[in-house]
């Protein structure tokens, strides 16, 4: 068995060196845009260059040991929530020049000083509130979010649990995935879908946490997809693993349950990368055992799967996907809109079976502690026949 595919190596061993220079620039770029100009004082300025050079530092480390077992969960998240104070003072400094632009209008010297002045402090507290606010929405508890969806040709209601990206590992730790487990199970839902980037991390280094999804209780089962993270680690261990607790994997397949609807589960596009040929998406196989009589639910890791739901494949009543975090720290889910045609919430397609398209904001997150403009979250979809 391939532990991790060849181009997931290679991508894992490259990422390191050319985030660092990433940050590198960043760190370069925050100085001098805004830092450096918050104070004329040698003494301030010597702190904030001692900052600058330390949070750049703790940035590298998190790139290079991001997939360590040894790192203790303290100096884990503060290498994590160097990421998130990087990335809200790159878009303070961005937003300092913006508003310098506008200040060159007045008139004169004193005013334009003054207003400097006054938009680069604004700006730096404006930043540390929202670090503060971020860190603790990313960190809390997920909200439970309630859908109730109408599903043509359904014959009774059904209440699923849907869980994604919940990236274990890193500081989706054991007691972590144990309060998931615990919030799903007292939903009592008939069915639950896991709809990719469940583990993120090499599974040796986190199989305890992993472990903690057996306690999942469902009565009608578990249904699991891929997800674009599961590749950059030992994917076919991993699959093993989750099989082995009882989950039903989907890799275009699909699985008709009790002659009510059917369910079907395509591989990521991540897979489009690797030599596997049964880990690449695959929309005909994926239908090619469905029966057609029934309503299907397609579980796709990355909404633009839409992109797929063309006849003769266009059969489909309900898409839930996720991947996308809800955008994790606005202002990137304006970005993401630029990949996925949605980036949170439920959607209705404009084609012949007005199919229903639902994205989870993510259980987890990843990368920095940090949640702004989205929230974590456990969904319960209520499938119901049209009334």
């Amino acid at each position: 068995m391939q532990d991790i595919p060849q181009f997931a190596q290679m991508q894992n061993a490259i990422f390191p060196f050319v985030g660092s220079l990433v940050f590198i620039v960043l760190h370069i770029y925050i100085y001098k845009a805004l830092l450096k100009s918050l104070s004329i004082k040698p003494f301030a300025r010597l702190v904030w260059k001692v900052f600058t050079c330390l949070n750049t530092l703790y940035c590298i480390a998190y790139l290079f040991l991001r997939d360590s077992a040894n790192v203790p969960q303290a100096i884990y998240f503060l290498l994590s929530l160097c990421l998130g104070i990087t990335f809200l003072f790159a878009m303070a400094a961005f937003l300092y020049q913006c508003c310098s632009l506008i200040i060159m209008t007045l008139r004169t010297k004193s005013a334009r000083s003054r207003w400097r002045h006054r938009a680069k402090v604004g700006i730096f507290i404006l930043s540390l509130i929202m670090l503060v606010f971020g860190t603790y929405n990313g960190t809390r508890k997920p909200d439970i979010v309630h859908k109730v969806i109408q599903i043509e040709g359904l014959s009774t209601s059904f209440k699923i649990a849907v869980l994604s990206d919940v990236h274990i590992g890193g500081l989706m730790e054991e007691s972590k995935v144990k309060q998931i487990v615990e919030m799903t199970n007292a939903l009592e839902a008939d069915m639950i879908f896991l709809t990719g980037d469940i583990v993120d991390a090499p599974l040796k280094n986190v199989e305890k946490a992993v472990d903690e999804l057996a306690n999942l209780k469902a009565n009608d089962g578990i249904f699991y997809v891929l997800g674009n993270h599961e590749y950059f680690h030992d994917v076919e261990n991993i699959l093993a693993k989750l099989k082995s607790l009882g989950f039903h994997i989907l890799i275009n397949q699909s699985y008709t349950f009790d002659n009510t609807f059917n369910i079907a589960g395509i591989a990521d596009f991540m897979g489009w990368r690797g030599n596997v040929e049964y880990l690449k998406p695959n929309i005909e196989a994926t239908f090619a055992d469905i029966d057609p009589s029934l309503p299907t639910i397609l579980l796709s890791h990355q909404p633009k799967v839409i992109s797929y739901l063309k006849a003769p494949y266009d059969n489909v009543d309900l898409v839930v996907s996720g991947h996308t975090h809800g955008g994790q720290i606005f202002p990137f889910s304006l970005a993401m809109l630029l990949q996925q045609p949605f980036i949170s919430g439920l959607h209705t397609l404009e084609n012949l079976h007005q199919t229903k398209v639902y994205v989870s904001q993510g259980t987890g997150f990843w990368g920095p502690p940090m949640r702004i403009g989205s929230e974590r979250e456990i969904t319960l979809l209520e499938l119901q026949p049209p009334h």
